[in-house]
């Protein structure tokens, strides 16, 4: 079975209830109706104030017209006064129109107003049907060429590039990209995880596209790079992904506390757990042996003595506190240590965590 890409909209991260690192967003449909809503409603504003002012310049009109048939050298004066006003009028009309805001379905709309000859007019089989582990294993190697790509300042290349891979264009991949630039950044490596999280975003605003226009994300994506020629929308754009850019970081900082945390809370859970039965130092060393050939007992008093206090002690709040404190290089190396002595195994088919790749 695939992830829920459902819940991956909006990079409010957390993993209070599943431990996949790039799970629970803010909920989809319900985030695109508020804005749809907000974007309506303002539209309605702009187009009320838009009838206001030509009202107001066809009211002047009129009086404009009455008071030239009547007396133009008496009047010359309200004339004049009517017509600046009328100027006035136009120019705020002018603006209101040239700031028209469009979203996804009204951006969507016009990519369909040219005509495909020879092997564009090839019919399309459709997707495949693969489920995520599945995808990234055909395609993982790929989708790392994609992280690493340089697009440059533009967005053309990136558009010829998903032109010609459109079987990247699905949400597996931006699911892909969304973990890849996460622990790229938990590695410290930030410069990769901005160049990956461009094609990232990317992917992330042609699944909004989609959806708003009920369309594939193949059929969506030329009005996604289209929309991308006008400087007042790539300016927007640069803003959003500033703010991708800086969830993720955020998040790669709490996602590296909570690994380190929950090693943590795990191996003092076994260690309990084991105390129940029978003390580790009364089994035979050969017996107590974990799966990395390392003695539990060994392992258990070579940790800091801090360490050992919290785990004796089965204060979590403790643990927190001197693991959160760990430098990365130590915190791995004391992981490796307890999982190779059987102090620690990690839950069937969960993620070890960055201390233990």
């Amino acid at each position: 079975p695939g992830f829920n890409y459902s819940k991956w909209d909006n990079l409010e991260l957390s993993d209070d209830e599943d431990h996949h690192p790039g799970a629970q967003f803010i909920e989809a449909n319900t985030l695109r109706r508020i804005k749809r809503e907000a974007h309506e409603n303002k539209e309605k504003e702009r187009l009320d104030k838009i009838e206001s002012l030509e009202k107001q310049i066809r009211k002047n009109e009129r009086k404009i017209k009455t008071l030239s048939e009547e007396d133009p050298a008496a009047n010359e004066a309200e004339i004049a006064t009517l017509t600046s006003a009328n100027e006035t009028f136009q120019s705020e009309v002018d603006t209101e129109r040239r700031q028209k805001k469009f979203n996804a379905e009204e951006a969507v709309r016009d990519a369909w107003s040219h005509s495909l000859v020879g092997a564009a007019c090839k019919p399309d089989a459709g997707p495949e049907k693969l489920d995520y582990e599945t995808f990234a294993k055909k395609y993982g190697d790929q989708l790392d060429g994609l992280a690493v790509k340089d697009f440059g300042s533009g967005y053309e290349e990136m558009g010829d590039y998903f032109r010609d891979n459109s079987h990247l264009l699905t949400e597996h991949a931006m699911g892909y990209m969304l973990l890849k630039c996460l622990y790229m950044e938990m590695e410290g490596n930030t410069l990769g995880m901005r160049r990956g999280a461009r094609a990232g975003y990317a992917l992330k605003s042609i699944v909004d596209f989609a959806e708003a226009s009920k369309r594939s994300m193949k059929d969506a994506a030329p009005a996604f790079f289209i929309r991308m020629n006008d400087v007042e929308v790539a300016k927007e754009y640069e803003k959003m992904y500033e703010d991708y850019v800086d969830k993720l970081q955020n998040r790669a900082v709490e996602k590296k506390k909570e690994e380190a945390v929950a090693a943590a809370e795990e191996a003092t859970r076994t260690l309990q757990i084991k105390g129940e039965d029978t003390a580790l130092e009364d089994v035979p060393r050969e017996e107590r042996l974990g799966p990395g050939g390392l003695d539990p007992v060994e392992v258990f008093e070579s940790l800091p003595e801090a360490m050992q206090e919290a785990f004796e002690s089965g204060s979590i709040d403790k643990l927190r506190e001197y693991v959160n404190g760990l430098p990365m290089e130590d915190a791995k190396r004391h992981m490796k240590r307890m999982v190779d002595s059987g102090l620690w195994v990690p839950a069937p088919g969960e993620d070890p965590g960055l201390a233990l790749r």
